[in-house]
């Protein structure tokens, strides 16, 4: 009785206080109804036990027994709650515990919080703590830490700078390609998308629908990266984005899958009509007549020779000329090679689907939507496995499918029904890859030792490892790059990539009223930009002045260059890093093929840990570990703070006394 009266009270209550009918949290204000028919206005803050946690417009947190609850509410929180990625994540475990039984195989340990605390920095930020990152963490005493740290990491700026170079190598970003072909309008696109959480499924479809040039749209920046080349831009779109090799039925029957080549041209026909640059007779005329006379009014106003100018305007006119639209008189043909019965070679084809969905070019207000419908579709079997697959390779060492790039046969994956089961999940996240990552962090599976001795190629190659905690990897070089800039500098997230907008400026070029005085401008104002930022590896202009050499600072003292290396995350560097840059020494992709990154060792390698200047600077007076090592008296106390700085963890066994 005294129960009934409290709860009774609590809704009372609830009607005393001023409402505010806007967003709270990060739900949307409802209606709820307890079991006597009462109601309430708030937001849903999430279930802690057999209570959910109910925020007022006024911000007021009320926590509220589950089965006091209407059946409608409870039946909604049943719902919400199994799409939660604490959910999610109980469920990764059980699937998990199910592989270890049916191999015989014992799950790890759980790691041990020196071992955590660094995990999820270099997972989810890739860099490791700081030092006080990391005490911080190691003596916190709330019983909630990891989830706490999980969520902190995920709203930070740093996880947009480590998913960055994930979507980058997916993706195949270059900064510059071919002259004048710049594309940092698409990364900063790119970086923005993950910043707000931009659905996967959204994400994709920007991608394919994509219009104008790269100032216009940034997603052109996908079209565009394989400029002349759409045959084999579309090959790579249903690798990365399906999981399904087709590149071999190109030009012939695909001689280990089902794909015929007609089977190639008919999906590649919903984007016949796509072009990459802009052209008609009338266009044509008017882009040389306009070509012609600026390049004329320059030399009248230089006074130079015909040559140097005509090449430079010409570059950046035609710049403008590389934008994405479709030509509806155009079709995709099959190749004068083609040997095939079921047609003649150079035949138009048309459009239809290989797998899941049917789906006509009419179906949407042009073939490329209907396309990116289909592809990014629920009804489509391979798109949210395939995203789900390579998420947990990222963060579990390897993929639930190997190889990611041919789902062939999805019952062969490591744990089918866990796959399965986070293509459906993500799909309930409504495409959240943020989400889908707090739900593996969140599991035991994720937090658990790491497998030192890894999986066997046996194991591999027939997809049979149980996951008894993520494998043991090697840093990625970005995140050792990144890691180095913890140990160096104060806020390597300092400087960021500036370069797009001024980009845009000057690139942008109108036709119609463009005079010579403009087009010389615009043309000097892109070469400078372009040679110091995209050529010389800064990552903005205004860091750059004419007498820096050699050794630069920032305004706050930090180190901020050694001669032509800048000191900034690795995701604020040209798009890859130069060929004689740290990063490309230690396996950064060279984006000529979507994640061909490499963690494999070399002798140059050794040689920048022995004698790169970066591992020079970390023991000058500048670098932050030895500000911090050198704040202390005794040397004990100095060892302390370099492991805690390094490894996240104190000197273990003898290892002081080694050192």
């Amino acid at each position: 009785m005294k129960s009934t009266w409290r709860y009774f009270r609590l809704f009372v209550a609830f009607f005393s206080l001023p409402l505010i009918l806007s967003e709270a949290g990060g739900e949307e204000i409802r209606t709820w109804t307890d079991s006597q028919g009462r109601t309430v206005e708030a937001s849903y803050e999430g279930i802690v036990g057999k209570q959910v946690n109910l925020k007022l417009g006024n911000g007021n947190l009320i926590p509220f027994p589950i089965g006091k609850l209407s059946p409608a509410d409870q039946d909604w929180l049943r719902e919400k709650w199994n799409s939660s990625p604490v959910a999610i994540a109980s469920r990764i475990d059980q699937f998990v515990m199910q592989g270890l039984q049916s191999s015989g195989r014992q799950p790890n340990p759980k790691t041990r919080d020196s071992q955590f605390v660094r995990r999820a920095y270099l997972d989810i930020t890739g860099a490791i703590p700081t030092y006080d990152q990391a005490t911080s963490f190691l003596e916190s005493t709330d019983p909630d830490k990891r989830r706490k740290l999980i969520d902190e990491l995920l709203a930070s700026e740093e996880y947009v700078s480590h998913t960055f170079n994930w979507y980058a190598d997916q993706l195949r970003v270059i900064s510059k390609l071919r002259d004048f072909a710049i594309y940092e309008n698409y990364i900063a696109w790119i970086k923005e998308s993950i910043a707000e959480d931009l659905p996967w499924d959204e994400f994709i479809q920007r991608l394919i629908v994509a219009e104008g040039t790269v100032m216009d749209d940034p997603a052109a920046g996908w079209y565009l990266r394989d400029y002349g080349m759409p045959l084999n831009n579309f090959s790579s779109m249903i690798s990365t984005f399906l999981g399904t090799e087709i590149t071999c039925a190109q030009c012939h029957d695909h001689p280990f899958e089902d794909w015929t080549q007609m089977d190639y041209y008919q999906l590649a026909a919903f984007l016949g009509q796509k072009r990459d640059h802009y052209a008609n007779p009338e266009f044509n005329k008017e882009f040389t007549e306009t070509r012609d006379r600026i390049e004329e009014e320059i030399r009248t106003l230089q006074n130079e020779s015909e040559g140097f100018y005509s090449n430079a305007v010409r570059l950046i006119m035609s710049f403008n000329r590389w934008k994405i639209n479709d030509d509806t008189s155009r079709a995709l043909a099959l190749p004068d090679d083609y040997k095939y019965e079921d047609a003649e070679p150079g035949e138009e084809v048309s459009a239809l689907t290989i797998f899941g969905e049917d789906i006509s070019p009419g179906d949407a207000e042009s073939p490329r939507k209907a396309f990116a419908q289909w592809l990014t579709s629920s009804e489509n079997p391979r798109f949210s496995v395939n995203i789900a697959n390579r998420v947990w390779d990222w963060t579990f060492g390897l993929p639930l499918h190997n190889p990611v790039d041919n789902l062939s046969n999805l019952k062969k994956a490591q744990n089918p029904e866990l796959l399965e089961y986070l293509g459906e999940a993500l799909e309930d996240l409504d495409f959240s890859l943020k989400e889908l990552r707090r739900a593996i962090y969140y599991s035991e599976a994720w937090q658990r030792e790491a497998s030192l001795e890894g999986a066997t190629e046996s194991e591999i190659g027939r997809n049979e490892y149980p996951f008894p905690g993520p494998l043991l990897r090697r840093m990625t070089a970005e995140q050792l790059w990144d890691s180095y800039m913890t140990l160096l500098i104060s806020d390597p997230y300092d400087i960021r990539r500036d370069v797009a907008d001024d980009l845009n400026d000057s690139l942008t070029m109108n036709l119609s009223d463009l005079d010579g005085k403009t087009a010389w401008d615009k043309m000097e104002a892109a070469s400078n930009l372009i040679r110091k930022t995209v050529g010389g590896h800064a990552p903005s202009l205004d860091i750059i002045t004419d007498d820096q050499k050699g050794l630069g600072y920032r305004e706050n003292g930090d180190l901020l260059r050694s001669y032509s290396t800048y000191f900034v995350r690795a995701s604020e560097i040209r798009q890859p890093a130069g060929d004689r840059h740290f990063l490309r020494s230690w396996g950064q992709a060279d984006r000529e093929a979507s994640d061909n990154g490499s963690t494999e060792g070399s002798v140059p390698q050794i040689l920048h840990m022995l004698n790169g200047s970066l591992t020079h600077f970390l023991a000058k007076e500048d670098s932050m570990i030895f500000k911090k090592a050198g704040s202390q008296r005794a040397t004990g106390d100095k060892l302390d703070q370099i492991y805690l700085s390094i490894l996240s963890r104190p000197p273990e066994g003898n290892e002081k006394a080694i050192c």
